[in-house]
């Protein structure tokens, strides 16, 4: 059973799901999902950590962003604030799609706390790639009803065959309009083509291999920025291999942090 806490920060009220004991091991999910998006492994690693995952702000039970308008390092920031509130000192990290664009800046922030650093589905950058794209998914954000938002993001994450497609989607069509704004803002602006080859820590790049919106050319550009990172790479999964192979996934974090 996980527990959602709230914690008071700067920027606002930060939401999290935590389950387990022992070292502390940090989930932070994409633009389509939330916290929980992980309840697989906020199950699957309890038995060894103290799994924590984030509604970043804007999403779930976290306030929305002052001004609405964040950029990477605020939304690093305002995880390290949750965090110290907590009082969790060293941690690893998981950084999902718009978390892996979020990531990099917590370890560059603090690289004493962050032990070890898991990049998902992610790009060096973002809003380069096609921004028209972005403003599209707000406009249907701002017009969809819930449901229909929500199956339309699951089609381009894990397609409609797929046996976790209805729970993405339910997830998905929680997302605040106010929330999906600052979001899309942060990845619009997200380019982390300077601060990749800087991280320092052990890092794990994971890859669906049928993924769309970060294709495995993506990921690959990502592990090669970063200095000793190793690619791994998920059969029969999408954008949200986590929830689709979740043992697979799961088995690939315990044995990197074992590493």
């Amino acid at each position: 059973m996980n527990q959602v806490i709230r914690q008071k920060t700067q920027k606002g009220s930060i939401a999290l799901r935590q389950s387990g004991q022992g070292s502390a091991v940090v989930f932070l999910h994409g633009l389509g999902g939330s916290s929980k998006s992980w309840s697989r492994q906020l199950i699957n690693l309890s038995e060894s950590y103290h799994v924590i995952a984030w509604d970043c702000p804007g999403y779930g039970d976290s306030d929305d962003f002052p001004g609405g308008r964040p950029a990477t390092h605020d939304f690093a920031k305002a995880l390290l604030s949750a965090l110290d509130n907590m009082g969790i000192g060293e941690f690893s990290l998981v950084g999902h799609s718009m978390g892996g664009a979020v990531a990099p800046w917590i370890a560059r922030l603090a690289p004493m706390r962050v032990k070890r650093l898991v990049l998902s589905a992610t790009k060096v950058s973002f809003g380069s790639d096609d921004p028209s794209g972005y403003d599209m998914r707000l406009a249907e954000r701002r017009q969809m009803d819930d449901e229909t938002f929500g199956r339309a993001r699951a089609k381009s994450m894990v397609g409609e065959d797929s046996p976790v497609f209805e729970e993405v989607a339910s997830i998905a069509g929680e997302i605040r309009v106010t929330g999906y704004e600052g979001a899309i803002h942060l990845l619009k602006n997200a380019n982390n083509a300077a601060i990749l080859p800087t991280i320092e820590q052990p890092t794990l790049v994971v890859a669906g291999a049928n993924d769309k919106i970060a294709p495995t050319i993506a990921t690959k550009a990502v592990a090669d920025a970063v200095p000793g990172a190793h690619l791994i790479t998920i059969p029969n999964a999408g954008h949200a291999a986590y929830m689709e192979q979740p043992e697979i996934y799961s088995n690939h974090l315990k044995e990197f942090l074992t590493l």
